[in-house]
């Protein structure tokens, strides 16, 4: 007896969902539904029957409008069953038709009313002969007339479905399963969660401005350009690579900018570091304690940007100066003698491992936060009264004589004075 109950309620179930439908409408259902392998047939007299006749799929969420940052508030005065309609064996673009040439977010890509005419009978426009069915999806009506059309504003992104199905990404991917929803509303559309599964630097990019709109210094807008009521876009959430902008984060915020600092600078400059972390606010937060005695290998290895809050000619060269690693009347070449920054036989002789010629050629400006010219001219200087040194040559074989020497001298042959005496025969190039 249950079993012959449950069947006829799904019976009525099924013709209710197809109460309205022209013979055409009808006729396209049963094709797809062969496409598509659900069973569905049409009885003699009109009907549809199956044993694999949908339920209504049940409501997984309230009445939501949204409103935030990314996706607007938006007002769908509509009835619709998302899981009925798949149900029944029609895909997505079955309804949804421009979604495959859609390359922007502002796209308008809800059905419209001819779309759903094929299947629910003529509506827009209505024939004269045709009876009004507006009641049938339409849920603000006044004396039989649709008093409210649907508004739902672009979402702050920069999005392409094309793209994103010719990538090889489905409906499913980013809107999850829609057969249990009616009504979808915000919380069908994309989650940053889901985003980040292929969003990841290796599928596809991770950098934010991807996604997210960005001014004209590369910086996130952090804002909506066209609603500046709406609260800030800001990380929330475990998905936002650990740096969920919590109460939390005020604290734990320093290990995760060490760790990633371009993730930071995809909203932040330094001017919003320094404000807190310069002067008398928080001198001393930024590092851990006792780091003075351990900089130095983060310095060497860069794992951090030292220039971005210090200047290396009055921070860095003052305090080495003061501990005995900077220059002095007394020490050798400018380099401090009581500690040493750098290695021993790092000032040479020419061409062994730790000559200090590589590191000079690389980035001659990290040489002179620290070292002045006469640092340079105490070796290569040619050995005279006027410039005393020890007439080392930083110049490699076969110099004199080739083109670089002369474009140097017909650019600027003054600089060769720096190190050569007027007259010296090897200030010429032969």
């Amino acid at each position: 007896m249950t079993r012959h109950t449950n069947t006829a309620r799904r019976d009525g179930r099924g013709r209710q969902a197809l109460a309205g439908l022209s013979t055409l409408s009808i006729l396209i259902v049963l094709i797809m539904g062969m496409a598509f392998g659900t069973g569905l047939y049409v009885q003699a007299g009109g009907g549809l029957t199956s044993g694999n006749i949908p339920a209504t799929a049940p409501v997984t969420h309230g009445p939501m409008r949204g409103g935030s940052p990314v996706y607007p508030e938006q007002d769908i005065p509509l009835r619709f069953n998302h899981g009925q309609h798949l149900g029944l064996g029609l895909a997505c673009a079955r309804c949804h038709t421009k979604i495959g040439d859609s390359d922007k977010a502002a796209d308008f890509n809800f059905p419209t009313g001819a779309v759903c005419d094929s299947c629910h009978g003529p509506q827009h426009p209505r024939p004269a002969t045709e009876p009004a069915n507006c009641g049938l999806c339409h849920t603000r009506l006044s004396a039989g007339r649709v008093t409210a059309t649907l508004r739902a504003p672009k979402a702050n992104l920069n999005f392409s479905h094309k793209k994103h199905l010719t990538a090889g990404a489905n409906c499913q991917s980013c809107h999850g399963d829609m057969s249990k929803v009616r009504m979808a509303t915000v919380l069908q559309l994309p989650s940053e969660a889901s985003c980040l599964t292929c969003h990841d630097g290796v599928k596809a990019s991770s950098r934010c401005a991807t996604c997210h709109p960005s001014d004209t210094n590369g910086k996130l807008a952090t804002r909506s350009f066209s609603d500046r009521v709406m609260p800030a876009l800001v990380p929330r959430g475990k998905s936002s690579w650990g740096a969920a902008h919590d109460l939390a984060f005020v604290e734990d915020h320093r290990g995760i900018a060490k760790a990633n600092p371009s993730l930071c600078a995809q909203c932040h400059d330094e001017t919003f570091c320094t404000d807190c972390h310069a002067g008398a606010v928080r001198p001393m937060r930024i590092h851990a304690a006792d780091y003075m005695t351990t900089h130095a290998l983060d310095a060497r290895a860069s794992t951090q940007d030292c220039q971005s809050c210090h200047r290396m000619q009055t921070d860095c060269l003052a305090c080495h100066q003061r501990l005995g690693m900077g220059g002095g009347p007394d020490s050798k070449f400018g380099v401090g003698s009581s500690l040493r920054f750098h290695p021993i036989g790092w000032e040479g002789p020419p061409d062994s491992p730790q000559s200090h010629a590589f590191a000079a050629q690389r980035n001659i400006a990290t040489c002179a936060s620290c070292h002045t010219e006469d640092s340079c001219l105490a070796c290569h200087a040619t050995t005279g009264a006027a410039r005393p040194g020890l007439n080392v040559s930083p110049h490699g074989p076969g110099f004199a004589a080739s083109m670089r020497c002369s474009a140097l001298a017909a650019r600027n042959h003054r600089v060769c004075l720096k190190c050569h005496e007027p007259g010296d025969p090897r200030n010429e190039c032969l």
